[in-house]
């Protein structure tokens, strides 16, 4: 049965990564940060198999580096100041950030896990890439020096203390270890796993998240002409038909969850669903509306990633209103235990 949950498991996490989710700050400064997706059983939390790791060894993470084409071994306080950097700004409530180390550990726990009873030997059997899909998910010390230079000493205390502060703790639904996916904004309200990904979760549901709107980031826009939008959609789609006037291009309202994710979308002859189009057009997240004018198309987007799971900027203003870490985590994740 684990090993069966297991593959399943794996067989779900590579084609959920293929939803890019860039993390809201590290975009904004010109880099990209990966989606978080599920990686654990078939009921959405993980167990650890007996024997199948020592303690020892459970006490580091794995990463392959592509570059090198090495194996580094971090231990599990490094990997989570490293991750949190790259996360979250240290501008961030500790409470938002302590949040932010419990959710990456039980995510990365588990993938550790999974990896570790299924190697992949395309990464020599470690634990996952330091960069998947080009995204880093991890820096060290020395790499933290070059980009913070004199910052480095109270900002590297910061993310230290945050995670000292809940290093082990992981959040748990029926006693497991749950799928600790999160995202940069929401639209407003969490979207539930079983939209996004066609799956449910009792712990992933839609919640309001209405911090969210107070964003500066909240809203973006992308434009394309009639001819960048047909070429999008066509290499997505061959057997999509683009003809006459542009204005009836998209001859109606898109059909939304309650959310605010685009479900299905008519254009030309074809339906596109919102992550579709998101990837396709290269959208912060699946919720928007769309507009045509004077030969343009507009995209309005709300909100920034996946939208499950945790928001890290709702978690951030819950903090500010007074939430320590746990009630963040529990707002976001319904009915879990943080243990």
């Amino acid at each position: 049965m684990m090993k069966r949950m297991l593959l399943s498991a794996m067989a779900l996490y590579l084609l959920l990564v293929l939803l890019p989710l860039p993390s809201l700050w590290w975009k904004e400064s010109g880099s990209d940060q990966q989606e978080k997706t599920p990686s654990a059983g078939t009921d959405g939390t993980a167990s650890l198999s007996e024997g199948t790791s020592s303690e020892e060894d459970v006490a580091v993470f794995r990463l392959y580096n592509e570059e090198s084409a090495s194996i580094q071994e971090v231990s599990e306080r490094d990997f989570l100041i490293g991750t949190l950097s790259a996360e979250m700004p240290v501008s961030y409530h500790l409470e938002a950030l302590k949040a932010q180390a419990v959710a990456a550990y039980t995510y990365y726990s588990y993938q550790r896990q999974a990896s570790r009873e299924h190697p992949d030997e395309a990464i020599q059997g470690a634990d996952f890439s330091s960069t998947p899909w080009g995204f880093p998910i991890y820096y060290s010390a020395e790499q933290l020096k070059e980009k913070w230079g004199d910052a480095f000493d109270s900002t590297y205390e910061k993310y230290a203390e945050a995670v000292d502060a809940v290093l082990g703790k992981r959040i748990c639904y029926d006693g497991q270890p749950i799928m600790a996916v999160y995202h940069a904004i929401s639209s407003g309200t969490t979207e539930s796993a079983e939209v996004q990904w066609g799956t449910a979760y009792s712990y992933l549901a839609s919640v309001p998240s209405p911090g969210d709107k107070l964003s500066p980031s909240y809203e973006s826009t992308v434009t394309k002409t009639a001819e960048e939008l047909s070429a999008a959609l066509t290499a997505v789609n061959g057997e999509l038909a683009l003809e006459g006037d542009p204005a009836a291009w998209i001859p109606g309202a898109p059909s939304l969850s309650s959310a605010g994710t685009v479900l299905s979308l008519t254009v030309g002859n074809q339906s596109f669903t919102g992550n579709q189009l998101r990837e396709a057009l290269g959208l912060r997240s699946a919720c928007f509306t769309v507009g045509y004018a004077e030969g343009t198309f507009t995209f309005t987007v709300h909100g920034y990633g996946h939208g499950v799971g945790m928001s890290q900027y709702g978690a951030d203003y819950m903090a500010r209103q007074g939430a320590d870490y746990e009630e963040i985590l529990k707002a976001y994740y319904t009915g879990v235990e943080i243990v």
